[in-house]
């Protein structure tokens, strides 16, 4: 008898086996693993222009630093500088020639930087990368950790918040030299 069960076992795991073998080389099945494997992570890039876009050792950090540091983690779909009332008209231009949204706000960069992290929330974004250095950052960071959204940081060094470097979940260094 015990003899029998085993055989019967062994044929379910079989017909279980075959199942997923049949389900597995089915071509639309594939494709479809195929297609959700290699999507492009969709990410949004916010600068905190006061904050980053500003000469370290002598070297103006540009946003093209940013893009040339994390092009292979997915594409760009939404790009903002976030800006006070004292940027110049030049950096206004210079900021839209290089693709990115100028948002200039005359209160607190942090609360336009909440503003705008709440509006992306109901877009399909896999990754939002936040170019800045400062604490003020954490609790934005933070919710958006609780909201399972991916955050990472692109910064450098020179006064990166340790509260912001510990909170975030990837971070590229811009190299200043």
């Amino acid at each position: 008898m015990s003899e029998l069960n085993n055989e019967l076992e062994m044929h379910d795991e079989r017909s279980k086996l075959e199942k997923i073998a049949n389900r597995i080389s089915s071509i639309s099945y594939i494709q479809s693993v195929r297609s959700f494997l290699s999507r492009e992570k969709k990410i949004a890039v916010i600068v905190d222009g006061p904050n980053f876009l500003r000469k370290v050792k002598n070297k103006q950090v540009k946003l093209d630093d940013i893009e040339e540091k994390i092009k292979d983690e997915g594409k760009i779909v939404i790009r903002k500088v976030l800006l006070n009332e004292f940027a110049g008209e030049s950096l206004l231009q210079a900021v839209f020639n290089s693709g990115y949204e100028p948002i200039v706000t005359a209160h607190d960069i942090y609360i336009q930087m909440a503003i705008e992290v709440t509006k992306l929330l109901s877009e399909k974004i896999d990754s939002i990368f936040f170019a800045t250095r400062h604490a003020r950052a954490v609790p934005i960071v933070q919710k958006l950790k609780e909201k399972g959204v991916e955050v990472a940081l692109i910064t450098y060094e020179s006064g990166l918040s340790i509260a912001l470097k510990k909170t975030i979940d990837k971070i590229f260094y811009i190299e200043i030299d």
